[in-house]
């Protein structure tokens, strides 16, 4: 699910992200990251399963928020995605926030 607003757009994203359902994952964050607010929320604390195809989408959409001037913040605390993004050496990479108050308030 997508909710775009003037200043923050979030997508949140539950169950399992693989091979099978990247797809829609990527649709929806691609058309966040291209929405007019400037701060894109992602969701992922209710992410069961998260393989290297959605890592894939998230660091797409990171360059795509960098080239449009966007930024893109990841809510992390499902083990399964904080371990892949430790894993991949990408958790310094990305803007990640400890629940979903945090990554809608701070504009800045």
């Amino acid at each position: 699910m997508t909710t775009p607003g003037d200043t923050v757009t979030l997508c949140a994203v539950a169950g399992e992200v693989d091979h099978y359902t990247v797809d829609v994952l990527r649709t929806s964050l691609i058309a966040a990251v291209n929405n007019a607010a400037p701060i894109v929320a992602v969701d992922l604390s209710r992410v069961s399963f998260f393989g290297v195809a959605g890592l894939r989408v998230l660091i797409e959409a990171r360059a795509t928020a960098g080239r449009t001037g966007r930024r893109l913040r990841l809510v992390v605390g499902a083990s399964c995605v904080d371990r892949l993004l430790a894993a991949a050496g990408e958790a310094d990479a990305f803007d990640l926030m400890p629940d979903l108050a945090c990554a809608v308030l701070d504009p800045a």
